[in-house]
């Protein structure tokens, strides 16, 4: 018989529903930018309706400018140096009014090398659009959810239908306790996809990192909780 090598016990969330955000970030092409809007080439869909932050810049000064999607077409397939081949889709993203102030400071910042007005017949867009020569940071980074299936001190199981690499760093937080949150980076140790109900979702393991001794504290006692929850149960059914 296998024993279990994990350090701590690990409890499924059947009862007790937690959820959670994370920060992913991809790298992008732009192919061309004005102060009302950005187009990029990137390897994923973008939804349309949906809010990302873009980050212009160098390692002198970035700018995290808040964007809306209003369009995104697939146009073509790409092959990585890995050999992967990968779908690349065309998106075109509107800045939000709270980015103006920035968007404005990125323009005044940056040195273009070339400029390219299109043709005004065919662009009924207002302001004029340049493509950028820079070889300043351009990355695009969005919310995600996902489900937790169990947890314990060490790590979790999240249900989400964004598949993520082996060994990535992530920006997390769990909502737990009255929406209390705990904050921290989490560290992809697995990962499983599968179909349900028609759509591709992927169970990843993630092990806790950078967790502060507050969030620490609270996770413990989120443990705790369900310990004593899972014991109750269990004598309920003996009850019975």
């Amino acid at each position: 018989m296998q024993r279990d090598k994990r350090r701590y016990k690990r409890f499924k969330l059947e009862l007790v529903e937690v959820s959670g955000k994370m920060s992913l970030a991809d790298k992008v092409e732009i192919i061309d930018v004005s102060l009302g809007g950005v187009s990029l080439r990137v390897d994923r869909r973008l939804n349309p309706g949906r809010e990302y932050t873009l980050k212009l810049g160098g390692k002198a000064r970035s700018y995290d400018l808040k964007c809306i999607v209003v369009r995104s077409e697939l146009s073509g397939i790409e092959e990585k140096s890995t050999g992967e081949r990968v779908m690349i889709y065309t998106a075109g993203m509107r800045f939000k009014e709270s980015s103006t102030c920035q968007v404005e400071e990125f323009f005044k910042s940056i040195q273009l090398a070339k400029k390219e007005t299109l043709p005004s017949e065919s662009d009924r867009r207002i302001d004029v659009r340049f493509v950028i020569h820079t070889p300043g940071e351009k990355i695009l980074s969005y919310p995600a959810q996902f489900k937790v299936k169990d947890v314990s001190l060490c790590g979790f199981l999240m249900q989400t239908d964004v598949n993520l690499s082996l060994q990535s760093i992530i920006p997390m937080e769990l909502a737990v306790h009255n929406d209390n949150f705990v904050r921290f980076n989490g560290r992809v140790a697995s990962t499983r996809m599968y179909e349900e109900q028609g759509e591709t979702r992927y169970d990843i393991g993630v092990e806790f990192t950078d967790l502060s001794e507050e969030g620490a504290e609270l996770l413990k006692s989120f443990i705790d909780y369900l310990a004593q929850s899972e014991k109750k149960a269990g004598a309920d059914e003996i009850e019975l």
